[in-house]
């Protein structure tokens, strides 16, 4: 859950794209069912009940922006069944907010003012935030077939094409090794328009039982974003934290 909300968090700050070159090998060998990839790395970072442990907490970090010379405070609080709120401050330039619920998603930025997100991209927000989702469950993916094996961060993965009851079709890869989802690719929706991206997630740590990758980065148009946890409680966030900002609240009024 934790890289699924960075990777919004970076989505929100990128109006830029790249095109990831996927060197993809199959050597007429034999590739593992995509269901059974899935349900591996699940495992592997302590099962289904790790991952819905995570819908309710606070989770603290960096956000990073290296070639720009951009660091800031992080915080994502999450509330069950499957509430976020994303919080970015960056000095000299301002705060990002970002929320979703199951029936309303929002964002406000120093670039764009208040706007609610609707169509495709809320569509992409709900399949990056609701648990069976990041579980890759038949209520959100179609189909998930093994296409061939990739490497990323050094380690060769299975990469595995999911197909979306949205419509929209991403591509997942799964170390070779250890099980784990190393890499995302997808592309995303955004006002800039459709975006390229690639997602990396690395140096797992145990926290409260389970496995999460500690460091996300977020590759578009040529562009990284580094997204570094550092703390993680599992505590009801405050209720104050998901009220509706009055410019938000405005907007929904009058749509």
């Amino acid at each position: 859950m934790f890289t699924n909300a960075m990777k919004i968090a970076g989505l929100g700050m990128l109006a830029i794209s790249m095109n990831p070159a996927l060197a993809e090998t199959a050597n007429d060998q034999e590739l593992p069912d995509g269901r059974a990839l899935i349900e591996r790395n699940i495992e592997a970072i302590g099962g289904r009940e790790a991952i819905m442990a995570q819908s309710e907490g606070v989770i603290e970090g960096e956000f990073a922006m290296p070639a720009a010379g951009i660091t800031g405070p992080l915080v994502v609080a999450s509330r069950s069944p499957s509430e976020r709120i994303i919080m970015i401050e960056l000095p000299g330039i301002g705060a990002i907010k970002t929320g979703y619920s199951p029936d309303l998603a929002w964002s406000i930025d120093p670039f764009m003012g208040p706007r609610l997100i609707e169509g495709e991209e809320f569509a992409a927000l709900a399949e990056s935030s609701e648990p069976a989702a990041v579980m890759r469950d038949p209520e959100f993916v179609v189909s998930a077939e093994t296409v061939g094996i990739s490497e990323f961060l050094d380690q060769d993965c299975y990469r595995v094409r999911l197909e979306w009851r949205s419509g929209r079709q991403t591509h997942d890869c799964y170390a070779v090794e250890t099980g784990l989802l190393i890499a995302t690719e997808s592309v995303e929706t955004s006002p800039m328009g459709e975006m390229e991206s690639l997602t990396l997630m690395s140096e797992h740590k145990e926290m409260h039982g389970f496995l999460v990758a500690t460091v996300t980065r977020v590759q578009t148009m040529g562009q990284e974003q580094i997204l570094t946890l550092k703390e993680f409680n599992l505590e009801t966030p405050d209720p104050e934290l998901f009220e509706l900002p009055p410019a938000i609240q405005t907007l929904v009024e009058d749509r």
